[in-house]
Formats: C-alpha cells, structure tokens, sequence
C-alpha cells in the first residue's frame, strides 16, 4: 500500500469522531422552556407579517336519536302467530326497532342490551311466545 492510503485509514476513525461530536454535543444542550420561546403570532409582528386569527373550534354534531323499542305495541297482535318472515317484519315495525331477532328455545344468544332490537321469541312450533326489546 501506498503511504497517502495507509495515513487515510489511520485518520478516517478519528474523522469520523470529529463528525459526531457536534451533533452528540448538541443532543445534550437543553431545550428552552415553552416560557422563553416566541409564539407564532410574536415571530409575525417580528416579521411585519399579518396575524390571523384563530378559528374557532368547530361544534360538534349532534348524536342521531337512539333507536328505541316499545315491545308493547307489538306483542297483542304477535303472541300465538307463527314465526314467519312476513309476521316477523310486522314485530319490528310494530315495536318501531330497527333490527330483529328470532330466540328459540334453548338457543344461546348474546346478552349485550340493544334498545332498538326486537326479540321474537318462538316455541318448539315456531310459534310466537313473546316479543320484547333488547
């Protein structure tokens, strides 16, 4: 080897070194508390810029009305029908809920409370036993 590129590699570590020192230094110093900092508007009267103003914060919307159920109104005319698609779709309407489920007996279910579901229970025969909401 050449006695320029034996000196490079001797010297390339310690260059290296000397690189990474400022920006190790720097991660070191400490930062300004939010206190002693300008604000935006501060630095753009500095600047002789103009000022905008803040937008206020946007309202929210309001909810949608909850889906309710009134199991009443639909079982005088339900209880003792058989279950079919057509009777069932009377239930929902009925009871003004927006989902509907047929429990059979013995059938597992899910006990999460939904106040716009309608819960047609049947027995054996398929026959309408109860309605009611959740």
């Amino acid at each position: 080897m050449s006695a320029p590129t034996v000196a490079v590699r001797r010297l390339l570590p310690a260059l290296c070194l000397a690189a990474a020192l400022p920006l190790a230094m720097s991660a070191c110093a400490a930062s300004r508390p939010a206190a002693e900092m300008p604000s935006s508007t501060e630095q753009a009267v500095a600047t002789g810029q103009t000022v905008a103003e803040p937008a206020a914060p946007a309202q929210p919307a309001p909810l949608p009305p909850r889906p309710s159920c009134n199991a009443e109104a639909a079982k005088s005319s339900l209880i003792g029908k058989t279950a079919d698609a057509a009777t069932v779709e009377r239930a929902r309407t009925a009871a003004g809920g927006h989902t509907v489920r047929v429990l059979k007996p013995g059938q597992m279910i899910t006990k999460e409370y939904l106040d716009g579901r309608v819960n047609v229970h049947v027995d054996e025969r398929n026959v309408i036993v109860d309605v009611g909401c959740g």
